[in-house]
């Protein structure tokens, strides 16, 4: 069968598995070949505010030339193109090695340019990546893949930077020589990304649509509604990050801190990102973008309050603070857009749809970054903007910052407009994301997915039960529509242990449902719910014309409990005679219980008898009968066990328990005799000395009771057996020890 483009699961597993390896090198690659080494290298040469706003744009900036790329490679398979332009991304990057060579201007300058070629070939493979991403996942984990390339990336950086800052701190290596041997290295781990890249498996090619441009892609996305919304907020996310990466040059010119410590100031921001990137894969698949997005920009709103209010003499540690919490909040933000710009982005034009979305990034990138450069230049002015009490607050960035926060304003106006299919609102997201029972459902699912062994997840489900929280809700919700889940039957038990209003609706779906296989144990749950008339309307329905008799059984125990009266005895004892199997039987017993609470039912007690059932069947319903009355040790349950496992001694240990009545006493011996010779009359007429001797009329369940043995002096005794007679002794034996002293 031929193949189309889409792959199948296990190529996804595999490709995710190349996509995972590709960011673990490209994380080492980026933090020596990325922004944070050419800011050092720019101020090393004493580059201009214009020049560093540059370069914290410049990643975005190159993004004009993506517009051209469905041309150039019209045709091309996309893993290929981005594998090679991967590996040129890193090897122009050997450029650099001129700076040993130049100085001042010159040296800015071509700093400038080799960086824009990295950015230009960094661009391109990004369109493609986000193509390679789509193709890799599949919507209902695409939040999970993402945020596991940025762990993955994140924490390759990490270690990498904490090495950087190891190298610069050396004094041999603190200058142009430490920061050049690093791109070098750089340019050894991006090779070795670029190989990753291209074992993924892709059978897409590029295409380009004539009449395609990026001014029509616009023009459409634009019209559409949620599309716009989306690429808005896209765009204002990382026209944020844009000015946020001005925070590094601050470092190093406001505060004065040393190369080793600004690479230490930014592996805590990849440290953020790898929050940031956990958070978006706990959370994002379930609540939805929307919600995270609004409260991260309401956070990242008070971060840069206090960015564009700190003095250049606030202690570093408040500072690398501050950083770490303003680049999770704006790291997140830029995670969830991006997934929501896949969930719009058209399958047959995404590198199309790619260029056009990063060209406008480009545009904005350069003005936001040339903008943000101009603010910088005016940081003597800053410094003195803000005077409280005679004393100036704020620093020499403060206008940069205040920028970023009406920007990060814009976000929170579009993300309250923000539609998403499925997605939270802010306030059921709320009660997931600032309450301990919703973060605690959130670390039971995990651990769900995660577990295999039956005893744990039963546990786990116990505990998910318990836990009200809306997102614990949503997941049982989840369970009880699946057809079949190994959780299902827990679920539904659950349900009965801690009833769930919010939920009602679903189990009476499954209880009302004939070929669901947790139907009797919906129904069961379903009796929990006493309180709600929805519930005692289905019962009363399904005890009336459900398929089955087990499921008219099962729902006239649950109905007793909801009703809690006498209303429907008459209609449960009609059905109860019908009966034919122990568990109907037994749900009809406790029905009846509940409901009578005078006990007449008792008066049935040989009905079994009548109906020919097997040994068995008598000895369960005398043994449930005597555990709903509750009488005192011994157990009949204990003495049948006994007697069944071949025990010689069953008899005479529970005689020896009974002669405190005085009838047993004196008889001792002879029932033992009567026993073993199956003498059943003589049996029968001990009980019914010691029942006429018994009264018992004080308590309505025991006379109903007696009245109902009683009925054996009527019946032929070749009708009884050992299971009888062993019954009919336990419980003349307790109504005669129970008598009105």
């Amino acid at each position: 069968m031929a193949k189309t483009r889409y792959l199948s699961e296990a190529e996804k597993r595999e490709g995710q598995r190349h996509i995972y390896l590709q960011e673990m090198y490209n994380g080492i690659a980026y933090s020596w070949l990325g922004d944070t080494i050419v800011y050092l290298l720019a101020i090393y040469f004493s580059a201009s505010n214009i020049a560093l706003g540059y370069i914290s744009a410049a990643a975005y900036i190159t993004g004009v030339v993506l517009p051209f790329v469905p041309r150039i490679f019209h045709g091309k398979n996309h893993i290929k193109v981005q594998s090679i332009v991967w590996v040129f991304r890193g090897v122009v990057c050997l450029l650099y090695l001129g700076l040993f060579f130049l100085t001042g201007k010159a040296a800015v300058l071509l700093l400038l340019v080799v960086y824009t070629l990295f950015n230009l070939f960094r661009m391109i493979g990004v369109a493609l990546h986000d193509s390679t991403v789509r193709t890799v996942s599949s919507p209902s984990n695409r939040g999970r893949v993402v945020a596991g390339m940025n762990t993955a990336y994140q924490s390759s950086s990490v270690v990498v930077r904490l090495v950087t800052a190891v190298v610069l701190s050396i004094e041999r290596f603190a200058g142009l020589v430490g920061l050049l041997f690093l791109q070098v290295a750089g340019v050894v781990a991006n090779l070795l990304a670029a190989r990753e890249m291209s074992k993924i498996t892709s059978r897409s090619n590029i295409m380009h649509k004539k009449g395609r441009t990026v001014g029509v892609l616009f023009r459409e996305a634009m019209a559409d509604v949620t599309t716009r919304r989306r690429l808005i907020l896209r765009w204002l996310s990382l026209a944020v990050s844009v000015v946020f990466a001005m925070a590094t040059p601050f470092l190093r010119i406001e505060v004065g801190l040393s190369n080793a410590m600004v690479v230490i100031y930014s592996m805590i921001l990849s440290v953020a990102v790898m929050a940031a990137s956990y958070v978006s894969k706990q959370y994002s698949d379930r609540l939805g973008s929307r919600p995270l997005v609004f409260f991260s920009t309401l956070f990242s709103l008070f971060f840069f309050l206090v960015w564009s209010l700190i003095s250049a003499q606030t202690k570093v540690p408040w500072i690398f603070v501050l950083g770490f919490f303003t680049s999770f909040f704006v790291s997140l933000i830029s995670i969830l857009t991006f997934r929501l710009v896949t969930q719009v982005m058209p399958d047959d034009e995404t590198v199309a749809f790619n260029s056009m979305v990063n060209f406008v990034i480009a545009i904005l990138a350069f003005v936001v970054g040339i903008f943000s450069g101009f603010l910088a230049d005016l940081a003597p002015f800053a410094r003195t903007l803000l005077v409280i009490e005679g004393r100036a607050v704020g620093n020499g960035y403060t206008f940069v910052f205040l920028f970023a926060i009406i920007l990060t304003a814009m976000e929170v106006l579009f993300s309250v407009r923000l539609q998403e299919l499925g997605a939270y609102t802010s306030q059921a997201a709320a009660q997931v994301l600032f309450s301990r029972h919703g973060l605690r459902a959130v670390s039971m699912i995990e651990k769900l997915q995660r577990t295999t062994d039956p005893a744990k997840r039963r546990f786990l489900m116990l505990s998910l039960g318990e836990n009200f929280n809306n997102l614990a809700t949503s997941e049982l919700r989840q369970i009880l529509a699946s057809p079949f889940s190994p959780d299902k039957l827990e679920a539904v038990r659950t349900l009965a242990d801690r009833p769930r209003k919010a939920l009602l609706g679903d189990l009476i779906r499954v209880a009302q449902d004939d070929d669901s296989y947790v139907q009797l144990d919906a129904i069961a749950a379903l009796g929990a719910y006493r309180k709600e008339e929805r519930a005692k309307e289905v019962l009363l329905k399904l005890m009336l014309h459900g398929r089955w008799a087990s499921v008219r059984s099962m729902a006239s125990k649950s109905l007793a409990r909801v009703s809690e009266g006498t209303e429907y005895l008459s209609l449960v004892n009609e059905l109860s005679h019908s009966a034919r199997h122990i568990d109907e039987t037994i749900d009809y017993l406790i029905a009846k219980r509940i409901m009578d609470k005078s006990g007449s039912y008792l008066t049935e007690f040989f009905i079994s008898i009548e109906q020919g059932r097997s040994p068995t069947f008598r000895q369960t319903r005398y043994a449930v009968i005597a555990s709903m009355i509750k009488f005192d040790t011994p157990r009949l349950a204990q003495l049948y066990e006994r007697m069944n496992l071949g025990n010689k001694e069953y008899l005479s240990s529970f005689l020896s328990e009974s002669r405190d009545l005085a009838l047993i006493d004196l008889n001792y011996t002879k029932i033992l005799s009567w026993f073993a010779k199956e003498e059943w009359e003589k049996v029968r007429d001990l009980c019914m000395t010691i029942l006429e001797m018994s009264d018992v009329s004080f308590d309505e369940r025991f006379n109903n009771l007696k009245h109902g043995l009683l009925k054996a002096k009527e019946m032929e005794v070749s009708v009884f057996d050992i299971q009888d007679m062993l019954a009919m002794l336990y419980f003349s034996y307790s109504l005669g020890k129970n008598v009105k002293s």
